[in-house]
């Protein structure tokens, strides 16, 4: 797996690409909390490059939501194809996290 972390209209976007799964999530939820540190509350993740996401995944996208709305923050996702659209909607996380077809329109919606 490999993270991407750059800006657009001083909105931190995470690219990740590759497989998110247990042995790697820690990863990801060492640079939310990273950025939240920084007072980076509003965030975007791009899933684009992610063929596949279990469980451990899902939780840590929830849980990172959740500390950045501590803050009045809040995080968007984008760029979801495949089985990872899939996972988003049977565990309905779609109802609770913003779901954007492109990074721009996730970026703009924070404005």
């Amino acid at each position: 797996m490999e993270i991407i972390v750059k800006e657009s209209k001083s909105i931190p976007i995470i690219e990740i690409t590759g497989e998110v799964d247990l042995y790697n999530t820690k990863d990801i939820k060492d640079l939310f909390d990273q950025l939240i540190k920084q007072k980076k509350y509003k965030i975007v993740l791009n899933l684009k490059n992610v063929p596949f996401m279990d469980s451990s995944g899902i939780g840590t996208i929830v849980t990172s939501m959740y500390k950045l709305r501590k803050y009045d923050g809040d995080l968007k996702v984008c760029n979801l194809f495949g089985s990872v659209a899939k996972v988003f909607n049977l565990t309905r996380i779609n109802t609770s996290i913003e779901v954007y077809p492109e990074e721009e329109d996730a970026v703009d919606s924070f404005f």
